[in-house]
C-alpha cells in the first residue's frame, strides 16, 4: 500500500512477459530438445558424400549458418520429391540440394534469399560416331562457301582477261562461247600447277597474264585448299550441338521432375528423363542420347571430375535460375537464415566458401571459353567473378 492505495502487480507482470518476447523472439529456437532434421539429396557440387561425411557448397554454407545460429542438426538423405514431401508434412525443418527456386515450388514450401545463381548448360560427348554425312556437311559450311566464292571470282576475272588477250589464237576461240570456257580451263590448270599444255599463250600480253596467274593463282589456290581442310577438321571436332537453339529434335537426357524438363520442352527437344544425373551421363557416353542438359554447377562439375576428357560443355548459359534452402511454410527459422546469409555476404565468409567449393568450376569455364564459348565475362559474373 502506497499513500493509502493498493498497487496491482498484474500490469507489471504483463509487461515483463511481453519484454521476454521482445528479447527472445519466437524465431530463436534455443534451447533445442533434439537436433533439427535436415533433408538433403546428394547432387554435386552442392551436396557430395564421401564415406559417412558430407561436403559441397550448400553443405558448407548451411554448416556455417548453423554454427552462427548455434543450431544442432542431423542430416538424412532422400530424393528431391522426398525433401518436398517431408517439408510439407513437417518431418524436416530444412532441406537443400541443387534445387531451383520457382513460383510453383514457392506454393509448397518457403525459400529464403537465394544461395547461388545458376542456369542450364549443355554437355556433349567428345567421341563422335563415324558418319558419311559429316564431310558433305562441311563442304557447305560458311568458311568453305566463302573460299569457293573467292576462287570462282578469281577464275572468272582472270579468264575474261585471258580470253580478251588470246582470242582467235589457236585453241582460244574468237567467239565468247566456247572461248570463255577455254580461258577458264587454262586459268584453272595453271593455278593448280597441272599444266596439261593443251592451251598456251601466244601473245606477249597473254604470257604476262599467265605469269600473274602463276604468281597469284597458285598461292590463292593453296589458301582455298587450306580452308577446305580446316572446315573438314572443324566438322570432326565440333558437335552438331553448339548452343541451346540446336537442341530442337535432338535426343536429350535430363533429370526427371526438374526445371530442365520444361526448358527442353520449350526448345522442342526429344526428352529422355532419368532418375539421377549419373544415368544421363552414362547414356551420353554410350551414344544413346545426343546431349545432357542440367544445372550449370552440376554439369561443370561432371565435365571436370567424373567424365573429364570424355565430354565437352558447349554453348552459353541459358534459362537463368537460382538455388536456395527450403523450409516448411511459415517456418520461423527462415528469417534467421536470411539474416545469417546477409551477414555472411557482409563479412566475406560467403565468398570464402564460394571460392573453396566452386573455384574449380571457374577454371573450367576459362578452358571452355578458349574452345567453344564466347560469353566468359557473362558466365563469370553469373558465378560471382569479375
Amino acid at each position: 500500500m502506497i499513500n493509502g492505495r493498493t498497487t496491482s502487480k498484474r500490469p507489471a507482470s504483463i509487461l515483463s512477459f511481453l519484454w521476454v518476447f521482445v528479447l527472445f523472439p519466437a524465431g530463436t529456437i534455443h534451447p533445442q530438445e533434439k537436433p533439427l532434421p535436415v533433408a538433403i539429396e546428394v547432387m554435386a557440387p552442392c551436396v557430395m558424400k564421401s564415406g559417412e561425411s558430407y561436403s559441397g557448397f550448400e553443405i558448407e554454407l548451411w554448416e556455417e549458418i548453423s554454427k552462427d545460429l548455434g543450431l544442432e542438426f542431423a542430416y538424412y538423405e532422400t530424393d528431391m520429391a522426398g525433401i518436398f514431401r517431408d517439408l510439407i508434412e513437417a518431418k524436416a525443418h530444412l532441406g537443400f540440394s541443387c534445387i531451383t527456386i520457382t513460383h510453383q515450388r514457392e506454393e509448397l514450401v518457403d525459400f529464403p534469399h537465394h544461395t547461388l545463381d545458376s542456369g542450364l548448360r549443355i554437355l556433349v560427348s567428345n567421341k563422335k560416331e563415324f558418319s558419311l554425312i559429316s564431310p558433305v556437311k562441311s563442304l557447305f559450311s560458311p568458311i568453305v562457301m566463302k573460299a569457293m566464292a573467292y576462287l570462282c571470282l578469281f577464275i572468272i576475272v582472270c579468264g575474261h582477261v585471258f580470253w580478251w588477250l588470246e582470242k582467235g589464237k589457236h585453241l582460244i576461240s574468237i567467239n565468247y562461247f566456247p572461248g570463255i570456257f577455254q580461258a577458264f580451263w587454262y586459268v584453272m590448270v595453271t593455278m593448280t600447277t597441272v599444266g596439261y599444255g593443251d592451251i598456251v599463250p601466244r601473245k606477249w600480253m597473254g604470257r604476262v597474264m599467265a605469269f600473274l596467274v602463276m604468281l597469284i593463282g597458285i598461292g590463292f589456290f593453296g589458301w582455298a585448299i587450306a580452308q577446305f581442310s580446316s572446315a573438314i577438321t572443324l566438322q570432326k571436332l565440333r558437335s552438331d550441338i553448339t548452343d541451346h537453339r540446336d537442341l530442337r529434335n535432338k535426343v536429350v537426357a535430363t533429370v526427371a521432375g526438374t526445371t530442365s524438363i520444361a526448358a527442353l520442352d520449350d526448345l522442342g527437344a526429344v526428352i529422355v528423363p532419368v532418375k539421377v544425373i549419373d544415368e544421363a551421363i552414362d547414356k551420353l557416353l554410350q551414344h544413346q542420347v545426343d546431349a545432357v542438359v542440367f544445372d550449370s554447377p552440376t554439369i561443370l562439375y561432371y565435365a571436370r571430375n567424373v567424365a573429364a576428357g570424355k565430354v565437352t560443355v558447349v554453348g552459353n548459359l541459358f534459362d537463368i535460375q537460382y538455388y536456395g534452402f527450403l523450409f516448411p511454410q511459415g517456418s520461423e527459422l527462415r528469417e534467421l537464415v536470411n539474416r545469417a546469409l546477409l551477414k555472411m555476404h557482409t563479412t566475406g565468409q560467403y565468398n570464402k566458401i564460394f571460392n573453396k567449393c566452386l573455384d574449380p568450376i571457374r577454371r573450367l569455364l576459362v578452358v571452355s571459353d578458349n574452345v567453344v564459348s564466347s560469353d566468359l565475362k557473362y558466365q563469370l559474373s553469373v558465378f560471382g567473378f569479375q
